[in-house]
């Protein structure tokens, strides 16, 4: 048989057949112990088990999606790539993926092609007028204008998901009258917002510092050269197709 000494491990013992009086021996077991430290961290789990009711895992999974949730309220009808995200909030990539699953899963957040958004139901407000306070910390770098002919959706389809060298994805939000393309430099310091209002195109930074100026300008730079070869690949389709049209009339 088996017995538990005071110190929580276990010894082991043979007993005696009662029928042939032989030793049996007793069952090949790893001696178990229990440490001061593991029954110290047990008594801490219980003490908290009682005091929140909850797990700890399960209270750090609640903290990630009401930060999500947070992020996804302050900008509604915007979509955040799962990088994005991570960039945002700084979650690990596990973490995150765990709590989107489970806000997909009740129904509180929606996944496309574009990346994660609120659900309609859960938006509480239209975002056709951005608020003032934070319009007021982004500069204009950039203005063009969207030629005749070219559609909206090019551009961002053209634009949606890329990377310019360290300015990284992060989503796009999409309004009653357009677009506003997100991106954020590595050391998550300032953001890059394209705007596409009707037929206008505004690139615009919230970067401080000098340092964060240059490499925002550097960026958008970038960004308006993406959008400027798209623009001249279209107008030269058209001017094509509209020099067929005059040599199959004459």
């Amino acid at each position: 048989m088996e017995k538990i000494s005071e110190t929580g491990s276990v010894n082991h013992t043979t007993s005696v057949s009662a029928e042939t009086g032989e030793n049996i021996p007793s069952r090949d077991l790893t001696e178990v112990s229990l440490s001061p430290e593991k029954i110290s961290k047990d008594l801490q789990l219980d003490a908290q088990i009682q005091t929140t009711g909850e797990l700890p895992f399960i209270q750090d999974f609640h903290n990630n999606d009401n930060k999500i949730l947070s992020l996804l309220n302050q900008h509604t009808g915007s979509y955040f790539s799962f990088k994005g995200l991570m960039r945002k909030l700084n979650l690990h990539q596990q973490s995150l993926t765990r709590a989107l699953n489970r806000l997909e899963e009740i129904g509180l957040i929606q996944r496309s092609v574009n990346g994660y958004k609120l659900n309609k139901r859960e938006q509480k407000c239209a975002i056709s007028v951005p608020d003032k306070r934070k319009r007021s910390e982004y500069k204009q770098l950039l203005q063009t204008y969207i030629p005749t002919g070219i559609q909206t959706e090019e551009i961002v389809r053209a634009l949606n998901g890329r990377w310019f060298s360290r300015i990284r994805w992060i989503g796009l939000m999409e309004s009653e009258i357009g677009y506003v393309l997100q991106w954020i430099n590595e050391d998550n310091t300032f953001q890059i917002n394209v705007r596409i209002i009707w037929d206008n195109i505004i690139i615009e930074t919230n970067a401080v510092s000098d340092e964060d100026k240059i490499e925002a300008m550097v960026g958008s730079c970038k960004i308006f050269e993406q959008i400027t070869k798209l623009l001249q690949t279209r107008l030269q389709d058209h001017q094509a197709k509209a020099l067929n049209s005059v040599r199959f009339v004459a």
